[in-house]
Parts: C-alpha cells; structure tokens; sequence
C-alpha cells in the first residue's frame, strides 16, 4: 500500500511538471484580449506587400516604392506594427503563409487590420462560370490562378480573422466580392462615428474593375497617389478630424476616374459587417491642432 501511494505521489508530481511546462511554454493568442482598449484599437496591423520585378510576368515600374510610401503614410497614422512584403519575400508560399497562419494567430478581436497590395492580378472563371479575380504573387502567371491568391482565399482570410476591423487595399482590378447592405456615410451632422466603431467591419478598396487595368504614369500609380493624399486629410471631406474607410474609399473612387478620364473604376465596398474602419481619430487629430497652435507665436 505504502508503495502504491509513493508511486502514485510521484506520478502526480510528474504530470503537474509537465502542465507547468506546457502551460508556461503555451503562448497566449490575439484573441484573448479582455475589455476595451484604451483608445479605439488595442492594436494597428498593416500588412504592406508590393511586387515588382516578376519571374513570369511582365514588371510593374515603381510598384515597390509606390508600396514603400504606403507604408510610410500608415506609420505616420501611428500604426503599431507595420510589416513590409517585397520582392523575393512576396512569393506564393508566404503570402498564403501570412494569411493562413501568422495574422489569424496574432490579431486580436480588438484590433485594426489593413492590408495594403501593389501587383498583378487575374481572373479566371469559378465553378459557376463567373470570374473571379486573384492576386498573383512574385511567383506565379498572371493567366494561371494555381499558385495565386484568389478572392475566395481573401474572403475566406477576413472570416477567420478575430480584427474588428479589416481593410483591403488593392492596387489592382479585383472584382468578385458579395457585398453587405451599403450605408449613408457615418459623419454627416456628426462629431464622432460612434457606432461604427463597434461594430465589426471587412472593407475593400480596389484600383480597378473588371477589363481595366491600374493606371501609371512616370513610374507612380494613379491609385496610390490618390491614396496617399486622402491619408494625409484630403479625404476628410466634412473637416471634422475623422477619417473612415467608407470616406477614404469614395475619394480615391472619385479622383482616379477623374485623373484617369473615366477609364478606370475603382471600387468601394464592404464585404462583412456594418461598421465602418476608423483610419484617423478626430480627438487627436484635433489635439495636435490645439498643441499646434499654442505653441504658435
């Protein structure tokens, strides 16, 4: 009896080690973020991928540093984490990589994501005989979706990501999503867009439509240079400090079709939710104005 018990003492201590260690080496995921952030997001993510040079494909002049001002626009936005894709790293097997496994384990419920591609697409027909675009990594043909990463891949990403809010901004002709219910914008008579901010939201803005291709001229795209200037406030047309997705993505609507004389649509939608992403905040966009002028003589 006695020995019976020292065993059994022994195994217990034995199986407590090994839960410590696996509970000590097991690291917590994303989506076990507790209560409200301090601000809106717990954290900003945004994923910049931009390519170029194309082993099988013909290049894109300027697509990397077009990718790299992005980049740029989103840390002066004060995104946490802002991962940059380029070249060689863009290739098949790591952009399904990041979106299969890396953000769906480390983006929380609570945060911000945006996803940034500057590339080729294409399409191909699905089983129904309806096209669907694909994003075609450094890798891959731009008539062949085998290595690509396709819509349904896209859509399939944002329902398995825990973010609140995700943003799709594609320099590209990418056509083929299902849409929610689209809203009036949020801000109008508004100082801040409070109900958007909590509810959960999946957005895309894509460069193109459907037999269109993105314009460049010298070297830089029609697309991401109306992107940029409504990052930097042109796109807060209402001038109260806030700046949405749904906002941002109807100026970049309206100044590529006017810059480009009609022959190239890009496209606005939102694919999940009702909300709306919040890209700048009006309280501090106001505050650094106030700090601003105080310290003006």
């Amino acid at each position: 009896m006695k020995q019976f018990v020292y065993i059994l003492g022994i195994a217990v201590l034995v199986a407590g080690h090994v839960l410590g260690v696996v509970s000590y080496g097991a690291r917590p995921t994303a989506h076990a973020q507790l209560g409200k952030p301090e601000g809106l997001y717990y954290k900003s993510w945004a994923i910049v991928i931009g390519i170029e040079n194309y082993i099988v494909a013909p290049p894109i002049q300027g697509a990397v540093n077009d990718a790299k001002q992005v980049a740029q626009a989103f840390r002066k936005l004060g995104f946490d984490e802002v991962i940059e894709i380029y070249e060689k790293d863009a290739v098949s097997r790591r952009l399904h990589q990041v979106l299969t496994d890396i953000l769906p384990r480390k983006v929380g419920r609570m945060d911000r994501l945006v996803i940034f591609y500057a590339g080729h697409a294409g399409a191909a027909p699905d089983a129904e005989g309806e096209d669907r675009s694909y994003l075609v990594p450094l890798d891959a043909q731009v008539n062949n979706p085998a290595k690509a990463v396709t819509v349904e891949h896209l859509k399939e990403f944002t329902r398995r990501s825990a973010s609140k809010h995700t943003l799709l901004i594609l320099d590209a002709p990418v056509f083929g999503w299902e849409m929610t219910a689209s809203r009036e914008l949020s801000l109008e008579g508004r100082l801040e867009p409070e109900d958007e901010m909590d509810r959960r939201a999946v957005q895309v803005i894509s460069a193109a439509g459907k037999g269109e291709s993105s314009s460049r001229s010298e070297g830089k795209s029609l697309f991401v240079q109306a992107l940029l200037a409504g990052l930097a406030g042109a796109a807060d047309v209402d001038k109260n400090g806030w700046l949405m997705a749904s906002e941002l993505g109807t100026y970049v609507t309206q100044q590529v079709q006017e810059a480009s004389k009609g022959r190239q649509h890009p496209a606005s939608v939102r694919i999940d939710g009702d909300g709306d992403t919040v890209l700048v905040e009006g309280r501090k966009a106001v505050t650094e104005a106030d700090r601003a002028t105080k310290t003006t003589p």
